[in-house]
C-alpha cells in the first residue's frame, strides 16, 4: 500500500493530511502557497526554473537525467490517474 492518494486534484497522504493540490497548470502544497507550474510536458518550480520533463512515460530531471516512469509514479500514489501533474506531485512531495 502507498503512503499517498489522490482524491480529486487533492493529494492525502496517509493520514489524511492533504498534502497538495492541481489548480489548472499550478501545483499548491497545503498553506496554498504556489510550488510548481505544468506548462506542456515541463515542470517549473516557484522560480520558473525547469525542475523535470516528461518524455513518453520516463520522466527526466533538469540534467536529462532520468529519475522514474510514470508507471512507477502511479503505483507510488493511489488514485493517480493524470501524467505530468501527477509526475509534479511524486516529485515536490512525495520523493
Amino acid at each position: 500500500m502507498s503512503n499517498f492518494k489522490m482524491k480529486g486534484n487533492d493529494l492525502y497522504d496517509n493520514h489524511s493530511h492533504k498534502v497538495a493540490t492541481i489548480k489548472g497548470d499550478s501545483i499548491y502544497d497545503d498553506h496554498s502557497h504556489k510550488v510548481a507550474t505544468i506548462k506542456g510536458n515541463d515542470i517549473y518550480n516557484d522560480h520558473s526554473h525547469k525542475i523535470a520533463s516528461v518524455k513518453g512515460s520516463d520522466v527526466y530531471d533538469d540534467h536529462s537525467s532520468k529519475i522514474g516512469t510514470v508507471d512507477k509514479i502511479r503505483k507510488e500514489i493511489d488514485g493517480a490517474m493524470g501524467g505530468v501533474s501527477v509526475v509534479a506531485l511524486w516529485l515536490l512531495f512525495v520523493r
